[in-house]
């Protein structure tokens, strides 16, 4: 992910999203979930939750992927192994942990890193491999990360975008030899976002910042037989006006939601897309996102908007960081109606859903002097949750998240 200045204070927050009788409900915050050792300062990239009840976070201020029980919100393991940690100079492109992919129904989890990407087990709580990666065609590693990644299950392959590298690479890496098999460099692109791999059309699809052709994004089209074949090419861009594309999720159908963060003075809206076609289906007045994701037991999407401003209208994502009302935007993937505009923290770029305990993890800030890179912010930013509980949960939990010290994930469900 693109991570203008994420050294912040954290927290993640819980929420439920469906009601006690099984339905969609409006959604709600369960918890704030304390992160580990309390540091002044917490830098983050990517979340991800598995179906086995925990989340993970790539914690660049441990050089970790903290793994917590999603249901308890109780911290389980801070799993090191020789993760970059975040640049001194501020560098997010050559700071790591970053995206984090697990292969679903295992406990291996593929992080990206400083011109490598770990393999996780999560079982074993450790680093089992590290994969050194380097440009195509150099066997000399760059020193910028592999970011975000999304997984094949028909081919078993792994896709991680190199964002910082010029130009711009991708990287596709075999679960069964744990081996890179192929790359594909992307001249002329300004930078590379979320992935996905959509298995109605055997492809996989990548947001592309921008290109000559297309210089607010595109969404790039790569064939899983071209990758297999080891000569991977974009088939189809899709042209992206006034987005900028940062997150990406598939949907219902062949719907494909893209998260936009639009240049200064565009409206923030977002685009559901038919990924088949690239036709439009939708246009969302939601923006300035990163990561997005969806739920399919709520028919639900989720967006991480840090960007966002109560106007509509964008003022880029460069401003103060007190210029920012960031929220995590929920959308009926059904009407593609705005459902909740849910108050998130500063820079609040990751999200992560746990479906099978219908819980959402989001960062959020705290009642503290919060820093980030190149924009302080000052005391008294505002909290971004306040503790909610479910009838007969567990009052302990409330006392002791209340006299939790340092910065917090929540969790909403």
């Amino acid at each position: 992910m693109t991570c203008r200045g994420s050294v912040i204070g954290l927290g993640v927050a819980a929420l439920q999203f469906l009601s006690c009788g099984g339905g969609p409900g409006q959604p709600k915050q369960l918890a704030e979930i304390p992160v580990p050792n309390n540091p002044s300062k917490f830098v983050f990239d990517i979340g991800y939750a598995d179906q086995a009840g925990h989340y993970f976070i790539a914690d660049r201020t441990n050089k970790s992927v903290d793994m917590f029980d999603s249901k308890t919100y109780g911290s389980i393991a801070v799993i090191t192994g020789g993760f970059a940690g975040q640049d001194p100079g501020g560098n997010n492109d050559k700071s790591g942990p970053d995206g984090v992919v697990g292969i679903p129904g295992t406990s291996t989890l593929y992080v990206g890193d400083v011109s490598s990407v770990k393999i996780v087990d999560s079982s074993a709580k450790a680093v089992t491999k590290n994969i050194q990666i380097t440009p195509p065609g150099s066997n000399t590693p760059s020193g910028f990360r592999a970011d975000e990644g999304c997984y094949d299950p028909d081919d078993k392959l792994m896709m991680f975008a190199h964002p910082g590298d010029s130009p711009p690479f991708i990287s596709w890496i075999s679960t069964d030899t744990q081996a890179v098999v192929t790359q594909l460099a992307l001249p002329g692109s300004s930078g590379l976002e979320q992935c996905a791999y959509d298995p109605g059309t055997k492809s996989f699809l990548i947001n592309n910042d921008g290109t000559t052709a297309n210089p607010d994004g595109e969404l790039d089209v790569i064939t899983a037989s071209s990758v297999t074949a080891k000569a991977p090419a974009v088939k189809t861009a899709y042209g992206l006006p006034k987005c900028n594309p940062a997150g990406l999720v598939l949907g219902p159908g062949t719907d494909v939601l893209v998260g936009c963060a639009p240049a200064s003075g565009n409206p923030l809206t977002s685009l559901i897309l038919n990924r088949t076609n690239g036709a439009s289906v939708a246009t969302v007045n939601l923006a300035g996102a990163d990561q997005v994701a969806y739920d399919s037991s709520s028919n639900r999407y989720f967006m991480a908007l840090r960007f966002w401003v109560d106007t509509g209208t964008s003022i880029g994502g460069s401003a103060p960081a007190t210029s920012y009302n960031p929220i995590l935007g929920v959308v009926d993937a059904g009407s593609h109606t705005i459902v909740a505009k849910l108050p998130a923290g500063s820079n609040d770029h990751s999200v992560a859903v746990d479906a099978s305990n219908h819980r959402v993890f989001v960062r959020l800030s705290q009642l503290r002097k919060l820093e980030i890179v190149g924009d302080p912010l000052p005391w008294g930013a505002p909290d971004g949750w306040s503790l909610l509980r479910r009838p007969g949960s567990d009052a302990r939990l409330g006392r002791r998240l209340r006299s939790a010290r340092g910065h917090r994930v929540g969790a909403i469900g």
